[in-house]
């Protein structure tokens, strides 16, 4: 008798430090291990860091120390997510970085910018070079800032910069896409949702071809760096499909596959478990 109700309180004893381990486990974060430097590997301090899900839900904050360095922590639901962590100071460019966390993991994190310079070149500045340049170009914080929901990249040029369609004179606007410097050439036609989609707000004197239609449907707005739409006077490159077409840059983390679309680049097997 004796006996039986000793093993029953180990057990119970047991039962509960399992509850309490696995209670413990629950609450700790996961953790991102940021390093900011330029391109010269010089630590960037004082830069102010956050961590976003999404196109704008910040869900941490942080600033780096002397070394560059920042621990940023997050609680994450479920299994898991994508998040992005971007990095501004003054006098350096925006430095993003895209990456897929799991609860209770602890992941490094590297963001790299151009090294800053001191002297400025000479500039010259014509008021038609300035709208052209807002009709045919947009970056990631424009995209962030929007008040208009934004689902896919066709959205951004629908919403945000309909010259791109249309072009400014006399183009057909957007005709072929690249995407990290590589032209996506498509076999079919957009079909389905693509297809529906691409028709709700569309400008009615839009000439533009399928292939931007299916290539920025598949892209996330939270995934774009940056796009810049060349028309058909554009002298600035020297491709062949260079001109009334769109060149998207992702940013870091971020990868493009046809008929996949945009995806965060796994870094799984970088994670240390905690």
């Amino acid at each position: 008798m004796r006996v039986a109700q000793f093993c029953s309180r180990i057990a119970a004893v047991a039962a509960a430090l399992t509850c309490i381990a696995a209670g413990a486990r629950a609450q700790q974060p996961t953790v991102l291990h940021v390093t900011a430097e330029d391109s010269t590997g010089v630590p960037i301090p004082a830069a102010e860091l956050t961590v976003v899900e999404g196109l704008n839900d910040v869900i941490a904050r942080g600033t780096t120390d002397d070394a560059g360095r920042a621990d940023l922590a997050i609680d994450l639901s479920g299994d898991g997510t994508d998040v992005q962590v971007v990095m501004r100071k003054i006098g350096y460019s925006r430095g993003d970085r895209f990456v897929s966390v799991k609860p209770h993991q602890t992941l490094d994190v590297d963001i790299m910018v151009a090294h800053p310079t001191a002297s400025l070149a000479a500039v010259r500045v014509t008021a038609d070079a300035d709208l052209k340049r807002k009709s045919y170009f947009i970056d990631a914080d424009a995209i962030a800032n929007s008040p208009r929901p934004l689902f896919d990249a066709f959205d951004i040029v629908k919403k945000l910069r309909p010259d791109m369609l249309t072009s400014r004179g006399g183009c057909p606007g957007i005709q072929d896409v690249w995407v990290n410097g590589k032209r996506v050439v498509l076999p079919l036609l957009p079909i389905g949702m693509a297809a529906t989609h691409a028709n709700v707000g569309m400008p009615p004197d839009a000439q533009i071809s399928y292939i931007p239609i299916t290539v920025l449907s598949e892209i996330a707005p939270e995934h774009i760096e940056s796009m810049s739409y060349k028309d058909c006077w554009d002298t600035s490159n020297s491709l062949v499909h260079g001109n009334n077409a769109l060149f998207i840059v992702l940013k870091p983390g971020v990868e493009y596959q046809q008929d996949v679309g945009s995806f965060v680049v796994d870094q799984s097997l970088d994670a240390k478990p905690k």
